[in-house]
């Protein structure tokens, strides 16, 4: 690697305040030297003003020549070739493009809890890419945006997510932190989710979820709701990061041998307290982004929580208003995919998700 102009600029500059500093320090003749000591034998204000300013010189040229390393640095990274994705028009996702909370303003803290769920890698099952960042990740915008105290979430992914333990979160973890009437809860996941043989039921995919056996290790969206009823909170959210489909995040069959499915029913009878945000349609797949590190609709989700999805800038966003968001973004990315995916809302639009 060739250094840049200005780095000779900088080294040279350097150099050369090194080589002023010894000079000084060494002539005979020179200012420094003449008058190094006063008559006490202690070195002399002007010789210690004199050496102050060598050094500074010299830091200065220091931090020069950092910088111009720094710029010859970014320089070469932007002028590294390309992966073949990105140079399809799917490459990396740029700095801006990642979901941060710096600039976001933390919520306080208030009676809510979450019990956030993520399984990327099954025991039976093909992978759901990307499902266990998804749920990492919203941990933190539940802690940061939703003003859950960090106490009161509870994180399940892969082994840790299995059909004992998410059960057992939900019908003895959650009751112990509900207080009735006044809590709010919010239940996250991302992960595989299959409907029953006959289409009648919708099931979410534990860790060690067996096609064969599907209505003892999975877990029904009926049970769900049951579980969360009994606690009588004041609220429930629930965010789906699934499809059921039969097809996995990539588009590969969920099961070796599996058919088309045909959901000829669907769980859209909710509890008014209730507000569930999925995916896609019923026959649609939910896709992830290997340039986003997460499922489109997560990512979406959570970057809509960081306030871009508050559409009439209120200060406040309803569910209307991050169903409005997730339609837009996550069909537009799908699309560009030649995909569909098209989010769902059921429950009140007009219910506050965020307020800031």
């Amino acid at each position: 690697m060739n250094p840049s102009p200005r780095n000779l600029v900088s080294i040279s500059l350097y150099s050369l305040a090194l080589c002023v500093g010894c000079v000084l320090a060494q002539e005979p003749g020179s200012g420094l030297a003449a008058s190094t000591n006063d008559s006490s034998g202690r070195p002399s204000v002007e010789a210690e003003a004199e050496a102050d300013a060598v050094v500074r010189g010299n830091e200065r040229n220091r931090a020069l020549l950092t910088e111009g390393a720094a710029t010859t640095a970014d320089s070469e990274t932007a002028n590294v070739p390309r992966s073949a994705s990105a140079s399809s028009g799917r490459g990396q996702a740029n700095a801006s493009s990642a979901l941060t909370l710096r600039g976001v303003k933390p919520s306080p803290v208030r009676d809510a809890v979450a019990i956030v769920i993520g399984i990327q890698s099954y025991k039976y099952l093909p992978a759901a890419r990307f499902a266990n960042a998804d749920a990492r990740k919203f941990s933190e915008y539940a802690r940061h945006v939703l003003g859950v105290a960090p106490n009161r979430i509870r994180l399940l992914t892969d082994a840790g997510a299995d059909t004992t333990e998410i059960t057992r979160a939900f019908r003895q973890w959650l009751r112990r932190n509900v207080n009735r009437g006044t809590t709010d809860v919010y239940v996250f996941y991302s992960g595989h989710g299959l409907p029953s043989d006959d289409g009648k039921t919708l099931f979410l995919l534990p860790y060690n979820a067996d096609r064969d056996f599907i209505d003892k290790t999975g877990i029904s969206q009926q049970e769900l709701v049951a579980m969360i009823s009994a606690t009588q909170a004041k609220s429930a959210t629930l965010f789906f990061d699934s499809c059921y489909s039969g097809q996995t995040r990539t588009g590969d069959a969920l099961l070796p041998d599996a058919r088309p499915l045909s959901l000829r029913s669907s769980v859209s009878s909710y509890p008014p307290e209730f507000s569930v945000l999925s995916a896609s349609a019923t026959q649609q797949i939910s896709w992830s982004s290997p340039e986003l590190g997460h499922g489109l609709f997560s990512y979406y989700l959570m970057k809509g929580m960081e306030g871009v999805a508050d559409l009439d800038r209120n200060g406040e966003i309803t569910f209307g208003e991050m169903q409005r968001y997730l339609v837009e973004n996550v069909s537009r990315q799908a699309a560009l995919r030649n995909r569909e995916q098209e989010p769902q809302l059921i429950g009140d639009e007009n219910r506050t998700l965020v307020k800031r």
